[in-house]
């Protein structure tokens, strides 16, 4: 029960951050999940910067210079979405940290499977992931050259985006053969 009714009150901060703009209220928000965070604040800071840091500064970087050439106000604009952004995925990764999904889910067949689904996959690409990782330490004696390691990693981001291909493909018709899509 405690796990669905935090659940509930996710759902409901979510659409709290995604329909105020208030930069007071987010900053109200954060203070409150920092506080409700106890001594997991760290980590879980480290863990949202790390995730949001490159597509953050990408949207940011490019609409400060839009709005140069605009000639138009951006601070506040870009201090609010990065504020929602952050406040937004703080919360689910403590949301990640305090809240056993299988159970906050329980209450529809449906998404429970779609969560084992999605939560075997994860753990598949986590697996093959640390296994490339391994093969590579495995094999080379020395520290790889920069050119090694980009050729490393678009090998390995080939690898997953073929096999993202193929068990979506695999996925979509076991699903369909259990009667999940009625067309």
């Amino acid at each position: 029960m405690k796990d669905k009714l935090f659940f509930v009150l996710y759902l409901l901060g979510i659409i709290a951050l995604t329909s105020v703009h208030n930069l007071w209220f987010f900053l109200g928000f954060l203070f409150v999940l920092f506080v409700i965070s106890g001594k997991s604040i760290v980590p879980v800071v480290k863990k949202t910067v790390l995730s949001i840091i490159l597509f953050n500064s990408i949207v940011s970087i490019s609409y400060i210079i839009y709005s140069i050439f605009k000639n138009q106000e951006w601070f506040e604009y870009i201090l609010l979405l990065n504020l929602r952004v952050f406040t937004i995925t703080f919360m689910t990764f403590l949301f990640i940290n305090r809240v056993n999904i299988f159970k906050a889910l329980s209450f529809s067949k449906t998404l429970q499977f779609l969560l084992v689904l999605s939560y075997s996959q994860i753990l598949t690409y986590k697996k093959s992931f640390n296994e490339f990782k391994l093969a590579l330490k495995s094999r080379t004696i020395q520290k790889p050259e920069r050119k090694d390691m980009y050729n490393f990693i678009s090998r390995v981001f080939y690898f997953f985006l073929n096999k993202s291909m193929n068990n979506s493909k695999e996925i979509s018709q076991a699903m369909k053969s259990r009667g999940f899509f009625i067309d």
